[in-house]
């Protein structure tokens, strides 16, 4: 309901009121003395005195539009977001690089790092980097419409620092434009969520990812979308990166074609499920060494929802996953020392999450996932060999658009030790994060 403050308007009614009571007054008068007739008009007086005063509702307004300039709809947003988080690591004072007390890292986890028996100190840190800014646009053509977006953050950024001013880079999250050609067919062109990567799966939480056996990658591509019967098929060729153990680089940047993703949405009741396929190169090129191997990957995804509840799994497997899996936890495969050939890790993991609503204003989110690689025996007694985690989490909406919760997190990292020489070969992280959200 619209409230509208304008007195021409709220006089215009009031006028109204009046003349239909005329009829009635004209009636009365007959009847009445001067003195009565007197004390009636004082009294239609008062009332359209009040009505004239109060704010006219009108029901059902027009929703607000987006700015429009020709055919072309505008559209900024985004969120403004603060992270309080105690951290707790069972083997050092804090993450092996600084990404890490930002959000969870898994391969920032350090493993070794105190005697057996001891622990780190907790420590506090709080930060704004995952506040968010969009802007799209969508203009109809001729032929289907164009859509754009644009999105930055501060996450991940390495310019600034917290010794006066806590200033941080922008980053660029997305950048694509999108040509809706019709109903069924689309063509994406820019940087986005990776084809393999169902983002309509990623649990609710604090934690600017969450589990570490999701998939998790943005990437320059192109793709297209076909429609066929209730569901989608899409392809797409994305920007290539190789991650090796035993290597100088991280990544190499050697790879002569784009990995190439295949997936296929749609839904059963009230399943919305993906199946993706990947076949990737990795490569890399040395001083007197050019080497390449063909792996594969696939993903199945998806939610299934229960009421108001819902459920929503990931499970992951491949020679190729590397950096696709957990945030680049593993690498791909390893450069054999003797004759540089590349050997690729078969590796898999995934994620089943809970979500439920206590009430209208209350809900919570319960994540539990792993990850594993079968590493060969070249590998270090460092090389991780698999992760745990767990995320539960308490959230409140007292206002539409705003988030205010607590969750906690454990999360484990196990390395090789393949010579048996490590006193210690695993370790933990314990985190409490504290959070603001509202999105406009």
């Amino acid at each position: 309901m619209k409230i509208i403050k304008n007195r021409k308007l709220a006089g215009a009614v009031a006028l109204a009121a009046m003349v239909n009571a005329l009829p009635t007054l004209a009636a009365e008068t007959e009847a009445m003395s001067a003195a009565q007739l007197q004390q009636r008009i004082a009294e239609l007086q008062a009332q359209v005195d009040a009505l004239a005063a109060r704010p006219v509702e009108i029901e059902n307004p027009e929703p607000a539009k987006s700015p429009t300039f020709g055919n072309t709809n505008i559209q900024i947003g985004g969120y403004v977001k603060l992270d309080s988080i105690f951290s707790d690591y069972s083997d050092g004072s804090g993450a092996t690089a600084a990404i890490g007390e930002d959000f969870l890292v898994p391969s920032t986890i350090p493993v070794g790092g105190l005697e057996r028996g001891e622990s780190g100190d907790v420590h506090y840190n709080a930060h704004a980097k995952s506040t968010r800014l969009f802007f799209k646009s969508s203009t109809e053509m001729g032929a289907g419409s164009v859509n754009t977006h644009i999105e930055i953050d501060a996450m991940a950024g390495a310019q600034g620092d917290e010794r006066i001013s806590n200033s941080y880079a922008q980053r660029l999250r997305h950048a694509y434009v999108d040509w809706k050609i019709d109903g069924d067919r689309s063509l994406l062109a820019g940087q986005s969520w990776s084809t393999f990567f169902n983002v309509g799966a990623l649990p609710e939480g604090l934690d600017f990812v969450g589990p570490v056996g999701t998939i998790f990658e943005r990437q320059p591509q192109i793709r297209y979308t076909q429609g066929i019967g209730s569901g989608s098929l899409q392809f797409a060729a994305e920007n290539p990166a190789t991650t090796l153990y035993n290597g100088s680089e991280n990544p190499y940047d050697d790879n002569s074609r784009p990995d190439l993703i295949l997936r296929y949405n749609n839904s059963i009741g009230d399943l919305n499920y993906s199946v993706a396929s990947m076949s990737r190169e990795l490569a890399y090129e040395g001083a007197d060494v050019s080497e390449s191997e063909q792996g594969y990957a696939i993903s199945l995804s998806g939610k299934w929802q229960l009421g108001r509840d819902d459920l929503r799994f990931m499970y992951s497997y491949g020679n190729a996953l590397g950096r696709y899996l957990g945030l680049n936890s593993y690498r791909a495969g390893i450069i054999d020392p003797v004759d540089g050939d590349i050997e690729l890790i078969d590796q898999h993991g995934g994620f089943v999450a809970l979500r439920h609503f206590w009430s209208e204003q209350w809900r919570s989110n319960l994540v539990l996932s792993a990850t594993e690689a079968d590493n060969p025996g070249l590998v270090s007694d460092t090389t991780p060999s698999s992760y745990q985690s767990l995320q539960l989490n308490l959230m409140y909406s007292p206002v539409p658009k705003m988030t205010l919760g607590g969750e906690y997190i454990f999360a484990r990292k196990e390395v090789e030790n393949t010579s048996g020489l490590l006193v210690d070969d695993e370790g933990d992280m314990q985190r409490m994060q504290l959070s603001v959200k509202y999105v406009f």
